[in-house]
């Protein structure tokens, strides 16, 4: 994912006729920056958006010259999981307002590197936010990635969840766009604004989350309204 660079920089482009980097092949210098930007685990988004950092911090290689930095961030934003937080009131949890500001802020800050997202996951207390059968864990963990043109995989705890309620074309823009991926994500998480239970779709016969009474949450831009059973 991000821009792939298949071909070296001219060379003649540098006041430096011995080799350099400039002069490797795309793929070469790919594989140097993923060494030096990547890391082995999901990187917690909430340190890069507190009230007090005025700017992301991001790998010391993207501040070298601007075409370094368009092949560094493209990398770095497209093959990193970003874990947005948890949803609960215990450990740390955020409520859902605060979650909202916290993802809006970081895509202020993204800006056009938001559109290079393409694995996001959070976390919901279903102490907090689950019906009284209690079947939402504690540490519902969700994830979704675009994995290919047109196609995001969408989980909770390892196990495939129900897109059924993305509206008519929202899952090929997400798999597209990261901007698109981010908001359906946040999107998703409005649906615990109310008591929700765990139910199955009759159409894909995958989990998804229902409500008991008539939703309150409805008229979101990219998903359906939550089902009552």
């Amino acid at each position: 994912m991000g821009i792939l660079i298949t071909t070296p920089i001219d060379a003649a482009s540098s006041s430096n006729p011995k080799p350099n980097i400039f002069s490797l092949p795309g793929e070469l210098r790919n594989h140097i920056w993923r060494l030096v930007c990547l890391s082995d685990g999901p990187v917690n988004v909430e340190a890069l958006c507190l009230s007090d950092k005025q700017k992301l911090h991001q790998p010391a290689a993207s501040f070298t010259c601007k075409q370094f930095r368009d092949e560094v961030l493209s990398i770095y934003y497209a093959e990193t999981q970003w874990y947005l937080g948890k949803i609960g009131y215990f450990d740390k949890g955020l409520r859902l307002h605060d979650f909202n500001l916290r993802l809006a802020r970081w895509k202020e800050m993204l800006g056009p590197y938001t559109k290079y997202l393409t694995n996001l996951s959070m976390a919901i207390d279903g102490r907090c936010y689950g019906g009284e059968d209690f079947s939402i864990p504690a540490d519902a963990q969700y994830e979704i990635e675009a994995v290919q043109d047109g196609k995001v995989r969408f989980e909770r705890n390892g196990t495939s969840r129900c897109k059924c309620r993305l509206k008519p074309g929202v899952e090929r823009q997400a798999s597209r766009d990261g901007a698109v991926l981010l908001e359906v994500m946040k999107e998703y998480s409005a649906s615990y604004w109310e008591p929700v239970i765990e139910g199955h779709c009759p159409k894909c016969r995958l989990s998804r989350l229902e409500t008991l009474r008539r939703s309150e949450v409805s008229h979101l831009p990219l998903w359906e309204d939550i089902v009552s059973c």
